[in-house]
């Protein structure tokens, strides 16, 4: 870019003088006429002649004084050209460091900016968890050790039960794969072996306890809550006062965490006797009573922190 603009002043300058030089040049005067003799007449010379060679000096005066002039306007014309481009190019030398930098500077510029808005916000969540006495993270333990651990586990009960979780559920992909090379997938022999191997599955419920069990489904970001999204007119729900938006904790003696929970619920006991029913709403706890039987909802399952 500094050759291309050295090259571009260069031509301009050497353009203008050459176009000053030319217009300044002045073309040679045809040499003098030698002077004739001039008749002679009475007592003195002829006036013609001399009138004569008088008006013609006057007028190349004349017409020398006005191409000076014009040439002069000229000179000054293509001066201030040359002013107005040197001018606009020392402006564009000047303004380059005003320029953006190259893309790879700003790559370079909009990674850094992003590793320290990272580490700030690395910082603030540090910082919350502190301020809300919230243990930091351990990425050495699985995420279901690390759930196991949040619903009240000792870390070395919650490595226990992957272990044993784990063990199961290589048992059962071997037992598959063994099916479907032997070509007994869908056979009574299999849905047999899979059943004794479901039978010693670990209950992580029973492990943990309601609480507990609260606390697990949440930390692995599962659903653990009953919504009430419909109350059906007439219906024994609406008659107990429930009303959408309400939690569904527990269905007479039964922590309830999905709906296929509450509505196994409702088909046990005698139909028609009365259940205690705990809601949560907004935020409170309550309990009304509804008769054992359909209750007349739409629900659907959700997420929310576990009450302390």
């Amino acid at each position: 870019m500094n050759k291309i603009v050295s090259v571009m002043v260069s031509f301009a300058a050497g353009f203008a003088v050459a176009t000053i030089l030319n217009w300044v040049q002045v073309p040679e005067a045809p040499p003098p006429e030698p002077p004739r003799a001039a008749p002679l007449s009475g007592r003195g010379f002829s006036s013609a002649t001399t009138r004569d060679a008088g008006g013609d000096n006057d007028q190349r005066v004349r017409d020398l004084q006005s191409q000076l002039a014009k040439e002069t306007s000229a000179r000054q014309n293509a001066q201030n050209e040359l002013n107005q481009v040197t001018a606009h190019l020392t402006a564009l030398r000047e303004g380059r460091e005003a320029l953006p930098p190259p893309p790879q500077a700003a790559r370079a510029d909009a990674a850094a900016a992003h590793a320290r808005a990272d580490a700030e916000a690395d910082a603030a969540a540090q910082a919350e968890a502190a301020a809300n006495d919230q243990p930091a993270i351990d990425y050495s333990k699985s995420e279901m050790e690390r759930a196991l651990i949040a619903g009240g586990l000792d870390p070395n009960k919650a490595a226990d039960i992957k272990r044993r979780s784990d063990s199961l559920s290589m048992a059962e992909m071997y037992l598959r794969d063994q099916a479907t090379r032997e070509e007994w997938l869908d056979t009574p022999r299999f849905q047999e072996e899979m059943a004794s191997l479901h039978a010693q599955q670990v209950s992580i419920r029973d492990e943990l306890g309601d609480d507990g069990y609260d606390k697990y489904l949440f930390a692995l970001g599962q659903t653990n809550r009953v919504r009430v999204d419909d109350v059906m007119t007439d219906s024994p729900a609406a008659q107990a006062g429930l009303a959408t938006g309400d939690m569904i904790l527990r269905y007479g003696d039964t922590r309830v965490f999905a709906p296929d929970e509450l509505v196994a619920q409702t088909q046990q006991g005698e139909p028609g006797e009365m259940v205690s029913l705990v809601i949560i709403r907004q935020g409170k706890v309550m309990t009304v009573e509804v008769p054992r039987g359909p209750l007349g909802l739409r629900v659907a399952a959700t997420q929310s922190t576990p009450q302390s």
